[in-house]
């Protein structure tokens, strides 16, 4: 029996609530865990319009609504409700330095602040800033238990169209200043449908379905966890809401609820199998943020996790996901599904310099960064996230280094990415990065540096004799070998797990002086 009552919105087009309108009307769907409840989605979906309701009545709308919490059921509901009050959502990347914060919340035009009590001294900081009046600083928890229990009848929510800005996002800083763009409702939805055709209507690894229990550690702060909050709202699959990223409690969630579907970086994977060995055995992974090295490829293979690649960005949303037409080879099926990505439907591409940059475009990308409106990253429709690439005979694109980490030597240029991957499947490297230093005679040499599983070194002839059995095979080129290796006890982490690249470089640079 079909559920019929359920509060129903006047919008027009590609709205948010229109991911609900399936897991409502139905019994047969998941629901949302995290730790401290578990909700089925039609009461998220009631949840999120008497949120959304109150939060109209108390605050207006366009207004910009800032948001600091890790993954929880409450964040989740505010990524939906703030958006269907009329206001715009903006996640807060909160292990950028407190000034950065306020700076970013500035840029976005925040009049208010939600915050969980992790980060209650943070918002004492925004609060004293002054660019948020105190009375606009509120714990988000207290907030939504408020909300959930007002009396009022009825529902007092503005007439949405699919072209309202829903949510303001920014980019790491990996380069420098974190650069923020605007998405409306129409394209969230958009990239959402993209993204589970690519997941569930072409062959390959890491199929996501209706009957998966998904389980994605990306934070809510970096593109809504990947969009998976929404795919999953679409499916009606279970979701499970982990908090902030601890390789073992990550670990006993996955026991605890059955997990079958995961979303990740490469230095989460090795942080989870690092704490316990078999805890991703037999899952499907969808990863991404930066290149997949040989060495997760071989650990996944041996373990029979399969593996998808994401290819996305801030300032563009997904872009690309893995697939596969091998069926005889496990191994080489994830390799061909992450090595080198299928473009989202929708999205266009193409290739142009010396560099072979890539460019993008989609219905869902912005017209540019609205803090920054000199950078020059879009252009005639296209936008340019700096990489360099290639199309394979099926159409698919294989990502060879950013193009700010391609290595000039002697004229010619080196793809750190492609030394990263084979070094990560030597002995006990578990993670590495291959960076240009200054050279008088060469312009550029690549210097590797690299985490053990155990902390030793590995000799640099272990490892060179390595690359150089490669390039006889010609996998890579002779000349492309580092010229040294440095052992580190941990890799600096951008605040989305991405090694980086910055910091190593001022760190070789002191070391080399």
């Amino acid at each position: 029996m079909l559920i019929m009552s359920y509060p129903q919105l006047n919008n027009h087009g590609l709205t948010l609530e229109k991911l609900f309108l399936k897991t409502v009307r139905s019994r047969n769907t998941g629901e949302l865990t995290d730790g401290r409840e578990s909700i089925s989605y039609r009461e998220f979906y009631e949840r999120i319009i008497r949120i959304a309701d109150k939060l109209h009545r108390d605050v207006g709308e366009k207004r910009t609504i800032s948001v600091m919490d890790w993954n929880t059921i409450d964040f989740a509901s505010l990524i939906y409700a703030i958006p269907l009050s009329g206001n715009i959502i903006h996640p807060v990347d909160v292990r950028q330095p407190p000034a950065q914060v306020i700076s970013s919340m500035k840029e976005a035009g925040s009049t208010h602040l939600l915050y969980s009590r992790d980060f209650e001294k943070l918002a004492v900081a925004v609060s004293s800033s002054g660019h948020i009046k105190s009375e606009d600083v509120r714990e988000s928890g207290k907030v939504i238990q408020e909300y959930e229990h007002s009396s009022h009848e009825g529902i007092e929510l503005p007439v949405l169209d699919e072209n309202r800005a829903a949510s303001v996002l920014f980019s790491s800083g990996t380069t420098g200043k974190p650069k923020g763009v605007k998405y409306r409702h129409r394209d969230i939805v958009l990239t959402t449908w993209a993204m589970e055709t690519n997941l569930s209507a072409f062959p390959g690894p890491a199929r996501l379905t209706s009957v998966d229990t998904v389980f994605s550690l990306i934070p809510f702060f970096h593109l809504w966890s990947w969009g998976t909050i929404f795919i999953s709202t679409l499916l009606g699959s279970n979701y499970i809401l982990g908090g902030r990223f601890d390789p073992k409690g990550a670990a006993e969630n996955i026991r605890k609820n059955k997990v079958t579907w995961m979303s990740m970086v490469p230095t989460m994977f090795n942080a989870l199998t690092a704490a316990e060995r078999d805890s991703l055995d037999h899952m499907k992974i969808l990863i991404g943020g930066s290149a997949i090295p040989s060495g997760i490829l071989n650990f996944a293979s041996e373990h029979h996790i399969e593996l998808t690649g994401i290819y996305g960005f801030t300032d563009g949303l997904a872009a690309g996901i893995g697939n596969s037409n091998v069926t005889d080879d496990f191994s080489r099926r994830n390799a061909d599904a992450v090595n080198s990505i299928t473009p989202l439907i929708f999205t266009d591409f193409g290739i142009e310099g010396e560099n072979n940059e890539l460019k993008f475009k989609a219905p869902w990308i912005p017209d540019g960064y609205f803090n920054m409106p000199e950078e020059t990253a879009y252009r005639n429709g296209w936008f340019y996230p700096g990489d360099s690439a290639e199309f394979t005979d099926e159409g698919k694109i294989r990502i060879r280094d950013r193009i700010k980490d391609l290595i000039k030597s002697g004229g010619e240029f080196i793809p750190s990415g492609l030394l990263e991957y084979y070094i990560s499947g030597i002995g006990e490297i578990v993670d590495v990065a291959v960076i240009g230093m200054h050279d008088d005679k060469w312009v550029e040499r690549p210097v590797a540096i690299y985490r053990t599983s155990t902390g030793k070194p590995v000799p640099d002839e272990t490892i060179k004799t390595y690359l150089t059995e490669l390039a006889s095979k010609g996998l890579i080129k002779g000349w492309w070998i580092p010229d040294r290796f440095i052992l580190v006890e941990n890799m600096p982490m951008t605040s989305t797990g991405k090694i980086d690249k910055k910091v190593l470089r001022v760190t070789v640079d002191k070391q080399s002086k």
